[in-house]
């Protein structure tokens, strides 16, 4: 038997969710269908007990659920309530539809042991039900009890019913696993990739640098002995240069590492949140984040790996190159009508604007200018199926980058932060 994948749990809950709306529906059906000369007090009480219980535990599932696999028990609760039901019924009465849950929930939720445990004191409750009506009702049983249907066919449907629990849970288990690991080979591409930008990277601004700085420091003998003033200016240049080596490497190492700690669990708009606040601390220029993404709604896998990524991006250029004061980000989710929806964040400042459009910036470094800024954050939202748009008014005063990734439905992300950093 596959063990549980925790991704599975929530897919199971739901499942046990329908089959107790399922028992209130076929509660209420009994009633009718019992005739009403069978329809006794204790009939009565006991099909309309086990519907509102069934309903509460329906209605109260994310705690019920968990709680019920943490305590087997309970299914016996459930066993004898329902085995009274078929006393005063009958084996073969309508009423028998509500049993059979018992033993699809038991395989569902169980390992298989545990199920077979559950359906044994299910088939046992069942034949003492069985001679419970007969002893109760006597000559005037309305339903046969010694038949081929009451004796074997019934016993075996708990076992079929536990079966296709079973199954069901085993299929959901392998999808989750399968989930996982699509999830975890998107994560692993990402950092490949991640590791090629990082190279490259390296290669453009520490590697020149340190290059510059060496050639510099070979030259300097020679101006020390030719020009003790030129070698003065050299010597600050390779300190320039070193120091500058530095700093690109430091910022190198902290990118890596955030990419690193990317992989947190913690929903998306927080996680925006806590990079804004984080750069906002460091660079003392004001920073406000709202929004109101829609409810289970988040970027999932590379998306949100490469959005974070592209936040990031973003505010360093307003800090490098606007000069503003303040900067206004905005999360927001736009559902398309299915399973898919956009994930949008809207970064604005009041620096002084883009003083080159930015398509003229992307074009540039796309013929290779030594830089890869922008150009990379767009190439970052294309790779994730995403898009990223650049404005600024005609006569300047702010800039907006707004970014829009694909997202899921099936999350439960907390509420985005309405804080000013």
């Amino acid at each position: 038997m596959i063990g549980v994948v925790p991704a599975t749990l929530p897919r199971l809950a739901a499942l046990v969710r329908f089959l107790l709306q399922l028992r209130m529906l076929l509660c209420a059906m009994a009633l009718l269908l019992i005739p009403a000369e069978r329809v006794t007090n204790g009939t009565l009480v006991l099909v309309v007990a086990v519907a509102l219980l069934s309903g509460l535990a329906a209605r109260n599932w994310e705690r019920f659920v968990p709680y019920l696999r943490s305590h087997p028990l309970l299914s016996v609760l459930d066993i004898l309530g329902t085995a009274a039901i078929l006393v005063l019924d009958g084996p073969s009465g309508p009423a028998f539809l509500t049993t059979l849950i018992s033993s699809a929930v038991a395989g569902i939720l169980f390992e298989w042991r545990h199920a077979a445990l559950v359906v044994a004191f299910q088939i046992f409750s069942y034949a003492c039900a069985l001679l419970g009506y007969a002893a109760v009702s006597g000559m005037d049983a309305h339903v046969e009890v010694l038949t081929y249907q009451a004796l074997i066919v019934h016993p075996a449907l708990y076992a079929i019913t536990a079966y296709m629990g079973i199954f069901i849970r085993r299929i959901l288990t392998e999808l989750a696993s399968e989930q996982v690991a699509r999830h975890s080979a998107e994560r692993a591409a990402a950092a490949a990739e991640e590791r090629e930008r990082l190279a490259r990277d390296m290669h453009d601004s520490v590697a020149k640098t340190l290059r510059g700085a060496a050639m510099a420091a070979q030259a300097l003998p020679l101006w020390l002995k030719k020009d003790p003033e030129r070698a003065e200016v050299v010597a600050k240049q390779i300190v320039a240069a070193s120091d500058a080596a530095a700093a690109q490497a430091r910022e190198l190492i902290s990118d890596l590492r955030d990419h690193e700690d990317d992989d947190t669990g913690i929903p998306f708009a927080q996680a925006v949140g806590g990079v804004v606040g984080e750069w906002s601390r460091a660079c003392g220029i004001r920073a406000h984040v709202s929004g109101d993404p829609a409810p289970a709604v988040e970027p999932s896998g590379e998306a949100r790996l490469e959005a974070l990524a592209i936040v990031k991006e973003a505010l360093t250029n307003v800090e490098r190159h606007s000069g503003a004061d303040t900067v206004e980000v905005t999360i927001g989710t736009a559902p398309d009508g299915g399973e898919r929806s956009t994930y949008s964040i809207a970064i604005t400042d009041d620096g002084v604007g883009f003083r080159t459009p930015p398509e003229d910036l992307i074009r540039a470094e796309r013929t290779g200018n030594g830089h890869y800024g922008l150009l990379g954050m767009v190439e970052r939202a294309e790779r994730v199926g995403g898009s990223l748009v650049f404005a600024s008014p005609e006569d300047g005063g702010g800039a907006t980058v707004t970014l829009a990734v694909p997202a899921s439905v099936g999350h439960d992300p907390s509420p985005a932060p309405q804080a000013t950093m």
